[in-house]
C-alpha cells in the first residue's frame, strides 16, 4: 500500500512559485544583460582611447581594475540568486513524501532519502514556527512543528516534518499509517523503547482534537 504524505506544494503554490521564479529570473537576467552592456561599452572606450596605457597606473588602472572586481563580485551574486531560485523551484515541484509498505521516502530539490520505519531508528522532536509578517520580517508564531526523524537507509537521517504546506498536522489516516509502520518491526534496546515513544506520540497527535491545534 502506498501512501502519500500531504507535505507536497498545491497547485497553487506551484503556480505562484513559478510566476515568482519566471519574474525574479527575468529581472536577474535583464540587470545582468544591462551590466554586461555598460562594462562592454566601458572596457571598448579603453581600447579605443588608450586610457588605461596613456595613465598612470594609480590612477585608471586602479579604476579599470575595481571596475573588473565589481563586475565579477555582481555576477557571482547574481548567479547565487539564480542558483537559490532554481532550488527553490526544484523543492517547490519536486518536494513529496510517500510511505510505500513500511519504506518512507522523502524527495527534496536535490536528492531523495529513504528509510524503512519497521527497522530503523526513529524518534519524534520539534523545532520553532517561523512565519513572514506583512512587513515582510521574520517572525516566531510561538508554535512548535513536530518531526520525525529516522535513520536513512543511505547514511545520515531523513526528517520529516509532521505539517501540511497548509501550516496544519497531517490528516489522522497519515499519521496512523506512519505509527502502524513503526510498530510492524522489532528492534533492540534503546531504539524499541524510542519507537515506540514516537509511535504513541503520533497516533496523540492523529486522535487529540487539542494536540492537533496547537
Amino acid at each position: 500500500m502506498i501512501t502519500r504524505i500531504s507535505v507536497h506544494a498545491t497547485r497553487g503554490q506551484k503556480i505562484a512559485a513559478s510566476v515568482f521564479g519566471i519574474i525574479f529570473l527575468g529581472i536577474l537576467a535583464g540587470v545582468v544583460g544591462i551590466g554586461a552592456l555598460v562594462f562592454s561599452a566601458f572596457g571598448a572606450v579603453d581600447a579605443e582611447t588608450g586610457f588605461t596605457d596613456s595613465i598612470e597606473p594609480d590612477s585608471g588602472g586602479v579604476l579599470y581594475g575595481g571596475a573588473v572586481v565589481f563586475a565579477a563580485f555582481f555576477a557571482l551574486i547574481a548567479m547565487v540568486a539564480a542558483v537559490a531560485v532554481v532550488i527553490f523551484l526544484l523543492q517547490t515541484f519536486r518536494g513529496r513524501a510517500t510511505l510505500s509498505g513500511t519504506t518512507l521516502e522523502l524527495t527534496g530539490a536535490l536528492s531523495t532519502r529513504r528509510a524503512d520505519l519497521a527497522s530503523a531508528p526513529v524518534r519524534i522532536d520539534s523545532v520553532p514556527e517561523y512565519v513572514r509578517g506583512a512587513d515582510d520580517q521574520v517572525m516566531s508564531t510561538g508554535r512548535r512543528i513536530p518531526r520525525l526523524i529516522a535513520g536513512s537507509t543511505s547514511g545520515g537521517l531523513l526528517r520529516l516534518r509532521l505539517h501540511g504546506r497548509d501550516r496544519g498536522l497531517l490528516p489522522p489516516d497519515e499519521l496512523n499509517a506512519l505509527a502502524d509502520a513503526i510498530e510492524s518491526g522489532t528492534r533492540p534496546e534503546p531504539d524499541a523503547t524510542y519507537a515506540a515513544q514516537a509511535a504513541a506520540i503520533l497516533r496523540r497527535l492523529a486522535s487529540d482534537p487539542i494536540a492537533r491545534l496547537t
